[in-house]
């Protein structure tokens, strides 16, 4: 059982990857999954509910999640996440999952809540293992730091190594005192 519902979310995957939510027939994730159209909707009660499950996969939350989960701090814990995150998205498929979650956040509630916690209660956190404190400021140098992190993986640079990016970036957003 739990083997076809991996099946399922694999297809929808590629499938979502391919042709966003809102143009994904189910029939075709079925047809990669090997299943029937009707047993999609026996573990997914409606294609919303398959969408929100991959949108939670495409979201950086467990990035952000298993690198706070880590005994690290400051530079260390912005490396972790800028890598983690480089390497989530060089994944084609996974890099076309962000872009479509992110577009269908304002049609989906559950993903703009999910949104809104990447950037905001996760960000917060963030900031204050990365810089002592979740004033203003630090919110917009956290905020600056995955934006960078976005543009990179959207349009790689063929000239900017991925550990040079990641080192330039948190000396732009990271001030010892």
């Amino acid at each position: 059982m739990e083997e076809t519902r991996k099946r399922i979310l694999d297809a929808a995957m590629n499938v979502f990857a391919e042709f966003g939510f809102f143009k994904a027939p189910a029939r075709l994730i079925a047809e990669k999954a090997g299943v029937s159209k009707g047993l999609i909707f026996w573990y997914f009660k409606r294609k919303d509910d398959l969408i929100s499950e991959i949108a939670s996969r495409a979201l950086p939350v467990d990035i952000i999640e298993n690198c706070l989960s880590k005994d690290v701090e400051r530079k260390e814990l912005l490396r972790c996440i800028g890598s983690s995150y480089i390497s989530k998205y060089s994944d084609e498929r996974m890099k076309k999952l962000l872009i479509h979650s992110i577009s269908a956040s304002s049609s989906y509630p559950l993903i703009s809540k999910m949104l809104d916690r990447s950037c905001g209660e996760m960000l917060r956190r963030a900031a204050l293992r990365v810089f002592g404190k979740d004033d203003k400021k630090s919110i917009i140098r956290m905020r600056a730091f995955f934006g960078s992190l976005l543009c990179y993986v959207l349009n790689r640079p063929q000239e900017i190594e991925e550990k040079e990016y990641i080192d330039e970036i948190i000396s732009l957003v990271y001030h010892e005192k």
